[in-house]
């Protein structure tokens, strides 16, 4: 057996990555200074279903402190809003974001119905509390957490109502001096849902003024009359990017500070463009580590280097022709792979996530019927080119597994220090685990199938070296992010709503980069595909499966029938 070395530069760049990332991951939970961040605390409806909440405060004692609930999106998680909260408790509130029902880490299926149920045991828990101020509370409804505008227009408790790509319904309590309401509407000028006319009807309601006399981005009423209110329309934003948007944090926090003028900020300072740069410092040490690590795991690991890359030689043509071959087939066959995959959506749970599926398996499919004619022309069944990644002896196999079982979990662990816990929300409530193992077979077996060809075929076709990797990563990004991207945007056309597509793909670009590069990176080093598809089935299908409600398939696709 060879020696196996790890060079002395090797060592001390691990070290400096793995630093940076540490120092990240510490910053981040100590910005802003003077606030307490509590994490996943549970209370139960009146209809036993357990609700997930943070809570973020000002670390100070003290009595009647106002507090803020946020609710999120479809789609989304309390995460996702935990930049909003940490900015209300630097201006001195109590927030609490929540899951609701059969989202992130709480219970229950989704129902639309019952999600006030939600609301009002986070008032549960308010109301444990005898250092907060329950008759002067605010709420935050992002898109579907729009609907606490029910509790609002019910309970004078609720002094202000911050809407951010939602709705605002007329017949909304006026506010007054005595009983406050001010409301300001959060906006992107490309929000697929709403446009700034819908908001205007429920605005004139509230204001009185006609629908034809009110703008945008100016302040109607006034606080110390409490019915101040407005529609801030954000020029760059679209539904999804308006969750981490700095200029809509930036004003819910200075509207909210400004309904109740009695609550001192711990910190004056608007953090969330530090916390972003201390994301930005956490994602560049934690990837750098990961990268670095490959490569001497790799050898400790897989013991062996002297066996051969896995590679299939069915095509002699140049990356530019197999790649156009990949492209096409993805586009004339994908809907056909989508649909074979429909019965199977039908009976799963996480129906966003059995959603994403059927996506990716419509490539796949596509991939196995272009293996299989390639393979026809040089006389080798589709049955021996999948087995091909296997074919070496058991130890090899477990090697291999091992590898991509490490790697998968150190990059989870990465990500979820780093943006899960932060701004998007990495583990699935305990309802929805029976079905992750599901989704972790379904997606290893479609990363496989997009290794034989992307790997074993087409990153053959460039030399060796860092450049070349580069740009057969941004070649297997490019084939997955146009297939998902004209799919999308045909889906959309059909269901005549940019909804899903707009919410799509700004995760889509992010994860199909890691997803192109880091299974291109892991094969160059294992010399298998068996390694990087674990590592990419791991925290894709976790993501997947935490921002997907807990819905069947059959009901996720009769409701574009009703």
């Amino acid at each position: 057996m060879s020696k196996i070395e790890i060079s002395k530069k090797q060592v001390i760049l691990l070290c400096l990555f793995l630093s940076i990332f540490i120092i990240g991951t510490v910053l981040i939970f100590i910005t802003p200074i003077g606030v307490k961040a509590t994490y996943n605390q549970t209370v139960q409806t009146t209809d036993g279903v357990t609700i997930s909440f943070n809570v973020f405060e000002p670390e100070a004692a003290g009595m009647n402190k106002k507090a803020i609930i946020l609710g999120h999106g479809i789609m989304s998680n309390k995460e996702m809003l935990n930049g909003y909260a940490i900015e209300f408790a630097a201006a001195g509130f109590v927030a609490v974001p929540f899951d609701f029902r059969g989202h992130g880490l709480s219970t229950g299926d989704f129902r639309m119905g019952l999600l006030i149920n939600d609301i009002n045991a986070i008032m549960t828990y308010l109301n444990s509390r005898p250092d907060i101020d329950t008759t002067n509370l605010g709420y935050l409804g992002y898109s579907m957490g729009g609907v606490g505008i029910q509790l609002v227009n019910e309970s004078t408790d609720f002094k202000c109502f911050i809407g951010a790509g939602t709705w605002l319904p007329t017949n909304i309590r006026k506010g007054n001096s005595t009983a406050p309401l001010n409301i300001i509407m959060l906006l992107g000028r490309y929000d697929e849902l709403i446009t700034p006319e819908d908001l205007k009807v429920g605005l004139s309601d509230y204001t009185g003024i006609p629908t034809e006399d009110l703008d945008v981005n100016k302040l109607y009423g006034s606080f110390p009359d409490g019915n101040a209110s407005m529609i801030y329309l954000d020029d760059l934003s679209n539904h999804v990017l308006g969750i981490w948007d700095p200029d809509w944090i930036r004003v819910a926090r200075n509207f909210l500070a400004s309904s109740f003028p009695d609550v001192r900020p711990v910190d004056e300072n608007f953090v969330t463009n530090t916390r972003l740069a201390i994301l930005s410092l956490q994602l560049f040490g934690g990837f750098g580590f990961f990268v670095l690590i490959i490569d001497p795991l790799s050898k400790i690991i897989l013991k062996s280097r002297e066996e051969e890359f896995f590679k299939l030689d069915l095509n002699d043509n140049s990356a530019i022709n197999i790649g156009g071959k990949i492209l096409g087939a993805s586009l004339i066959l994908g809907l056909p792979g989508m649909l074979i995959f429909v019965p199977i959506l039908l009976i799963l749970f996480l129906a966003i996530s059995g959603f994403v599926s059927a996506l990716l398996f419509g490539q796949a499919f596509a991939i196995l019927m272009l293996l299989w004619r390639l393979g026809k022309k040089r006389d080798v069944r589709l049955r021996e080119i999948i087995k091909k990644p296997f074919k070496t002896s058991r130890n090899d196999i477990l090697r291999q597994f091992l590898l991509g079982a490490i790697l998968a979990i150190l990059l989870t662990i990465i990500i979820y220090a780093s943006g899960g816990l932060n701004y998007m929300g990495m583990l699935p409530s305990l309802v929805k685990l029976p079905w992750v193992p599901i989704f972790l077979v379904i997606n290893f077996i479609i990363f496989m199938i997009y290794g034989l060809l992307f790997h074993g075929i087409f990153q053959n076709k460039f030399d060796k070296g860092f450049k070349h990797l580069v740009k057969a990563s941004f070649g297997i990004f490019g084939f997955t992010f146009l297939y998902w991207f004209i799919y999308l945007l045909i889906f959309s056309l059909i269901t005549r709503s940019f909804f899903y597509f707009g919410n799509f793909m700004p995760f889509a670009i992010p994860l199909l980069l890691m997803v192109g590069f880091l299974s291109t990176l892991i094969y160059q080093k294992s010399r298998n595909i068996i390694a990087g598809a674990l590592v990419n089935t791991l925290f894709f299908t976790l993501m997947i499966c935490t921002i997907s409600p807990y819905q069947s398939g059959l009901s996720f696709i009769l409701g574009f029938f009703h």
